[in-house]
């Protein structure tokens, strides 16, 4: 880790966030909420300014849940009864990561690569409590930039799959490599958990009059195009890219980049 980079992962959130620390509001729904309210809500949200829901009895945040608890879910209940009758709370992460205004930045990195899962609330001046997540990360970035490019970070190998995949091979790829995105092979399209969700959503009435969705073919899904880089651009300006695109993801070379990869190469 270069001097730069030290100093920075040991300031602490409110110094480095200053005025937009609170900006991005955690998103919550009741423990005893239906799947079918947090899949709508995560069709919406997913990738923006958060990566999970927060699970709350009455005002207390009890757990977690996104895009990896509704496809686990799938993949043992492909049902429209799934998303009908089953409670959030059957399904939710109970390892919430809580932070303060003074929680150093390789503080909140570490409690991520513990729980694999870059999400995080503190509570805010609203009596509420507003979310930090990977794609939030990008604005520490953009805003101190580092003396990294591209080419540092290490590599991740591109998983791809087949438009010929069904569904639960694609999920069951995800969970295997622990990715949340797939490249649709000799392309630069991808499919993502918040693309399966949004369609179960949009187009499949939650799995109503849907008999056999876990053998459904990739191709009836929309897929959406990462953006091609060199290696030679710094990660403050790959981030300000990233920052900008609705499902950031970008493909440089033979790896691919996201809001993750970034974070790490911060501490």
């Amino acid at each position: 880790m270069n001097e730069s980079n030290q100093n920075l992962s040991s300031k602490v959130l409110e110094e480095l966030f200053a005025d937009t620390l609170f900006k991005s509001p955690a998103v919550s729904i009741q423990s005893d909420d239906k799947v079918r309210e947090s899949a709508t809500l995560l069709s919406h949200y997913l990738e923006s300014f958060t990566d999970s829901l927060v699970i709350t009895n009455g005002d207390r945040p009890i757990g977690l849940i996104g895009g990896k608890e509704i496809l686990d879910g799938l993949l043992k209940k492909p049902t429209f009864d799934f998303f009908e009758n089953v409670a959030v709370k059957q399904l939710m992460d109970e390892k919430i990561t809580i932070v303060s205004k003074n929680t150093k930045l390789s503080e909140l990195i570490k409690k991520w690569q513990e729980t694999r899962r870059a999400f995080a609330i503190l509570s805010n001046p609203y009596s509420g409590y507003s979310a930090i997540s990977a794609r939030k990360i990008l604005e520490i970035a953009i805003k101190y930039g580092t003396s990294l490019m591209v080419s540092d970070i290490p590599k991740k190998k591109i998983i791809t799959f087949s438009d010929d995949f069904s569904i639960k091979k694609i999920i069951n790829l995800m969970f295997e490599n622990k990715t949340r995105k797939l490249i649709l092979e000799g392309t630069s399209e991808f499919i993502s958990d918040r693309i399966i969700i949004e369609k179960i959503v949009r187009d499949l009435n939650y799995l109503h009059d849907v008999s056999d969705f876990l053998n459904m073919p990739s191709d009836t899904f929309k897929l959406e195009k990462a953006k091609t880089i060199s290696d030679k651009l710094t990660i403050q300006d790959a981030s300000k890219l990233m920052y900008s695109m609705t499902s950031p993801y970008l493909i440089v070379n033979d790896q691919v980049l996201s809001p993750w990869d970034v974070v790490q190469s911060l501490q």
